[in-house]
C-alpha cells in the first residue's frame, strides 16, 4: 500500500507533468500575461516536485497551497466547462484530470498531517 506521503509526492509530480501538456495546449491561445501566469504556476509545481524528495513536509504544504490556487483560478472559468460541452477531448481531459489531481492534493495533505499527528500523539511520553 502506498503511504499518504508517497501519494502526495506522486500527485505533485503528476501535476507537474500534466502542466507541460497544459502549457503546450494554451500556448498561443491566451494572452501572453495569462500564459506567463500559468507558466509561473507550473514552475512552482516543478520546484515542489523537487522538494518532495528534499523537504517533504515543506513540499506537502506548498503542494496544498498550489492546489488551492490552481482550483481557484481554473474552476470559475466557464471556458473550461465549454470544452466538456463541446466534446473537445484533449482540453476537457486535461481540465478534468488536472482538477482531480488538485482535489486529491487538497484531501491528501490534511489527511497526511492528521494521520501523522495521531501517530505522534499515541507514542509514549517520557
Amino acid at each position: 500500500m502506498v503511504s499518504s506521503g508517497g501519494a502526495i509526492q506522486a500527485t505533485v509530480i503528476f501535476s507537474t507533468v500534466l502542466g507541460v501538456a497544459f502549457l503546450w495546449q494554451v500556448n498561443g491561445l491566451v494572452p501572453s500575461f495569462v500564459f506567463d501566469f500559468v507558466a509561473t504556476g507550473w514552475f512552482l509545481f516543478a520546484i515542489d516536485s523537487a522538494l518532495t524528495f528534499l523537504r517533504p513536509t515543506a513540499s506537502y504544504v506548498l503542494g496544498f497551497v498550489l492546489a488551492l490556487l490552481a482550483l481557484s483560478a481554473s474552476l470559475p472559468q466557464s471556458v473550461h466547462y465549454a470544452f466538456i460541452q463541446e466534446g473537445a477531448v484533449l482540453p476537457a481531459t486535461t481540465f478534468i484530470v488536472g482538477t482531480a489531481a488538485q482535489l486529491l492534493l487538497v484531501v491528501l495533505v490534511p489527511y497526511h498531517f492528521l494521520k501523522r499527528r495521531q501517530v505522534t500523539a499515541s507514542l509514549p511520553h517520557s
